[in-house]
């Protein structure tokens, strides 16, 4: 009954309208490849592992596939493992080259191949410093986050105490007439001494660089979503490059950079064709 009129008689909807089945309106279809499809999203949960959850929906799918009529598959339209990867694989193609060319850079420029070896060696170390607090502060690695890293910043506080410890071996011979070759105890002090003049120098460039990536962590919204992570990556690989400027560069230098306080050309000399006996 839709209603009752004036005389009391039910009006019904078969007396004002004709029932049967019928459609909605339709605005779209799905096609692939010519053809119309049925198609579906599964979506994820905050938080879930994306590549977890594609393998989860894969196993599904291979148990579904056989209850489905013949002639009817399901197809993965878009395969999110299939993004993840390509991101993975950008990320970690940046990360080599990037890491190459700054250790064929160094090398180049410093004109000594230890001493090359040596800073370069703090850019493996700082990534897994960095990596480490990521994990602890929960921060994602992603191409945002890791694509942005400049290993040129991350080796500025080592370049200085390293360039310091060669040119002050190489005057040595200055401060020890006669003397060709340091000792253990000749070459520590000497380190000792150029890394405690060079330390205050390397901390300041590098706070001053950390200072400059502040303001991108006090975005909010949207834009802090995208470029929080990448100042916080940043950040965390800055820290323990400066640590291990303070600690392990001078460490590595005094074990393996050369005694010798002769200076020799070489193919590592510096590019500019100096004859000088600093770096």
């Amino acid at each position: 009954m839709v209603k009752s009129n004036t005389s009391g008689i039910p009006v019904l909807i078969r007396d004002i309208a004709t029932v049967q089945f019928g459609s909605s309106t339709r605005y779209g279809a799905f096609v692939v490849d010519t053809t119309e499809a049925v198609g579906g999203v599964v979506m994820m949960l905050k938080g879930a592992n994306a590549h977890e959850v594609v393998e989860n929906v894969k196993t599904r799918i291979e148990s579904i596939q056989k209850s489905l009529p013949k002639g009817v598959k399901i197809e993965p339209f878009l395969n999110r493992s299939e993004l993840v990867g390509r991101a993975i694989g950008t990320v970690s193609k940046n990360l080599i080259e990037g890491a190459l060319i700054v250790v064929f850079i160094l090398v180049l420029l410093l004109g000594n191949l230890r001493a090359g070896l040596v800073v370069a060696s703090v850019i493996p170390l700082a990534m897994l410093f960095a990596i480490s607090l990521m994990n602890i502060f929960g921060v994602s690695g992603n191409l945002m986050s890791l694509g942005a890293i400049d290993f040129g910043l991350i080796v500025d506080g080592a370049v200085i105490i390293v360039e310091t410890v060669v040119h002050r071996i190489s005057l040595s011979k200055h401060h020890h007439p006669g003397v060709t070759r340091l000792s253990q105890v000749q070459m520590d002090e000497n380190v000792y001494d150029s890394a405690k003049r060079m330390m205050s120098s390397a901390t300041f460039g590098q706070i001053i660089i950390l200072i400059v990536y502040l303001p991108i962590m006090a975005l909010v919204g949207i834009e802090g979503r995208m470029f929080r992570p990448m100042a916080q990556v940043v950040a965390f690989a800055l820290l323990g490059a400066a640590i291990l400027s303070l600690t392990y560069v001078p460490m590595a230098s005094a074990l393996f950079l050369s005694k010798r306080t002769e200076h020799k050309r070489n193919l590592f000399r510096p590019v500019d064709g100096s004859d000088s006996q600093r770096i």
